[in-house]
């Protein structure tokens, strides 16, 4: 029998095409339970106003600012001191040197297809139901995660007694999202600090300063894995068969 509570999970990836240039992919996504939304959104679009920002502002890693630092500290603080909210992010190593004719029978797709399985898997449980929630992008992001549900759903009914797990799935707009934008700035991070651009120049800049202040104030390592079920900040690092990081 499914439980009352719904979860929206929202989803985004950064570095997801083949040959982007970058040797690492990251994907997540960022939960509430369905009941809260509306509040959540409330104190986050508020928290906009209070430092001098629309509401209807889209926040996003690729555009911040240093005027605009004690805010991106206090929409840490935010997510770190409200229970209800959570985050998961997988970081993939090494994506310029995988062996897809070995391993995913010769397509990077299928490589992607594992990472989003992995991503999902362990935290969605079948008596919960849950709406997956992605930015309105091109047609094959829609195919893609259409395909992962098909893996999922067909993986947890086979060890399920009630063979009725599903969940839905559905495009929004990331501009009118607030938790979104909250998992854009986190995996903007995620993927920066992976691409050992923290830090890389002497002077610090805005991007280092917000990584800083993450890892400082509440001891969470963007390059260190997390442990599996650490349901706050929750990071999978993977890396391909021979390699430890």
């Amino acid at each position: 029998m499914k439980k009352e509570i719904d979860f929206l999970l929202y989803s985004d990836e950064s570095c997801p095409l083949e040959h982007d240039g970058n040797d690492v992919m990251a994907i997540g996504f960022i939960y509430c339970p369905q009941k809260l939304k509306e509040k959540i959104f409330k104190d986050l679009r508020e928290l906009k106003v209070k430092h001098g920002i629309d509401s209807w502002t889209e926040i996003k890693w690729t555009k911040v600012t240093r005027g605009k630092i004690d805010y991106y500290k206090e929409l840490i603080d935010y997510f770190y001191n409200t229970e209800e909210i959570g985050l998961r992010i997988l970081l993939a190593n090494g994506k310029t040197k995988l062996d897809h004719d070995k391993y995913n029978d010769g397509k990077y797709i299928n490589w992607y297809y594992k990472m989003y399985y992995f991503l999902l898997n362990k935290v969605i449980d079948e008596n919960y139901k849950y709406f997956l929630l992605f930015d309105q992008k091109e047609k094959e992001t829609l195919y893609r995660l259409k395909e992962v549900k098909r893996r999922l759903i067909t993986h947890k009914n086979a060890y399920s007694i009630h063979k009725n797990f599903d969940f839905d799935i559905k495009q929004i707009n990331s501009k009118e999202s607030e938790l979104m934008q909250m998992l854009d700035l986190f995996l903007g991070a995620v993927t920066y600090r992976n691409r050992n651009l923290y830090k890389r120049n002497t002077e610090k800049n805005i991007k280092d300063e917000i990584i800083e202040y993450m890892e400082t104030k509440y001891l969470y390592k963007l390059n260190e894995k997390t442990m599996p079920y650490e349901s706050k900040f929750n990071l999978f690092i993977w890396n391909p068969i021979g390699e430890n990081k």
